[in-house]
């Protein structure tokens, strides 16, 4: 199993140095792609002066495959006339020889055979979707335990006892400088400052957010902010926070007991992102009882269910809110419906919490997929036979 372009050489020596010596023959690669964003570009030559490189350069027999990784940037990319914009992808390597690939997530897989979702490698993707799968990333069910949270202990609650829940918000409000309050809705952002994470989105609905509606909905909302990127929009968190004492807690930095804090001690997870190809908060807040509204894209689509208030029963429906355009009439959309359930409609609320609890996102799901992909490679030819050497 190889992840990312920083593992794309990896289907290429498994050809070029022991497929073509019939050693591991047996033997299969499944490629993993976590982010298409990042394709492990290399320009040849490295630079202007310097002499075009080749795959013997870096131990082959032979130039072999070059073909699998070479990449010509267009021209409006390049960086003078004279740059003719060849290099090597690896991660386009990487997608072209493995004997199969897959995602982190269902919907994913499906992105990623976009214009968009490709990163102008859509010809690519959509070469190897027959042997494409998605499966949705797990996560440590041991580390993120509402029971047995080192990071919370003495307090631990679970979907049959949520009392200390309560407890986890209470203690969260007094810690970042809330006003403690049972009855005030917590929303909460943990997450890169970038536009990829939406915080300009947050940015764009705050003063909606935090001003008044007929139904009393907005308004009366605490707001907790944390991660680190850019100044612009860490400023935005010390602006917030200065300017709303008491109902707004912005966190600049980050650090791994103020994530499990903040995901247990708050109702509401903003994951606005604009593309996410799994997303692990969404999970980890479900394990907590803390509702996501999300945008609907990636892992973050397929591992929050749509509430859908006309089918809400003792087990069903939904446990969170999806809104599929990124942008701040879709966050306004997502924020108001869950704030407003919060509020007006308790019994479904409770109801949610329990089962967003009650989700399994351990890895041992994932894994039993990952099991079918491997032994459907074991059983199939390698993808890319060896070519015979050249005399």
């Amino acid at each position: 199993l190889a992840n990312d372009w920083q593992a794309g050489f990896v289907p290429l020596i498994l050809t070029s140095h022991y497929r073509r010596y019939k050693v591991y023959a047996k033997a299969r690669c499944v490629f993993d792609i976590h982010n298409m964003g990042y394709q492990g570009p290399f320009p040849n030559p490295p630079y202007s002066e310097a002499p075009p490189f080749s795959f013997c350069d870096f131990g082959l027999r032979d130039n072999a495959y070059y073909d699998k990784y070479f990449w010509v940037y267009p021209e409006e990319t390049r960086a003078h006339a004279l740059d003719k914009g060849e290099s090597v992808k690896l991660l386009k390597g990487g997608i072209e020889m493995s004997d199969r690939v897959v995602t982190v997530a269902p919907s994913y897989k499906d992105e990623i055979m976009s214009i968009e979702g490709a990163w102008g490698m859509e010809e690519v993707t959509k070469g190897r979707f027959e042997h494409t799968t998605g499966i949705l990333n797990g996560i440590d069910t041991l580390e993120w335990d509402p029971m047995n949270d080192k990071f919370l202990l003495p307090i631990k609650f679970s979907h049959d006892n949520l009392k200390g829940k309560a407890q986890a918000k209470e203690s969260l409000q007094k810690e970042l400088g809330l006003n403690p309050n049972p009855h005030v809705p917590l929303v909460c952002f943990i997450g890169r400052l970038a536009p990829q994470k939406g915080v300009d989105l947050i940015e764009e609905v705050f003063p909606w957010l935090m001003g008044h509606d007929p139904k009393g909905v907005l308004g009366d909302v605490q707001l907790v902010l944390m991660g680190s990127g850019e100044e612009r929009y860490a400023n935005f968190l010390r602006r917030a926070e200065n300017e709303n004492k008491g109902k707004v807690a912005g966190y600049v930095g980050f650090t791994q007991a103020m994530e499990h804090k903040i995901l247990a001690g708050a109702d509401i997870l903003l994951m606005p992102s604009r593309y996410e190809p799994c997303g692990l908060p969404q999970m980890y807040a479900q394990r907590y009882g803390t509702v996501p509204v999300v945008h609907a894209t990636g892992g973050l689509k397929d591992s929050v269910q749509q509430y859908n208030p006309f089918a809400d029963t003792d087990t069903g429906y939904g446990t969170g809110w999806k809104f599929d355009a990124a942008d701040s009439a879709g966050l306004q959309w997502g924020l108001w419906n869950s704030l407003n359930t919060f509020k007006n409609y308790k019994d479904s609320w409770a109801k949610m919490v329990v089962r967003c609890m009650k989700q399994d996102f351990s890895w041992e799901k994932s894994a039993v997929k990952y099991a079918e992909v491997f032994k459907a490679a074991k059983q199939s030819p390698p993808f890319v036979n060896p070519w015979p050497f050249e005399n």
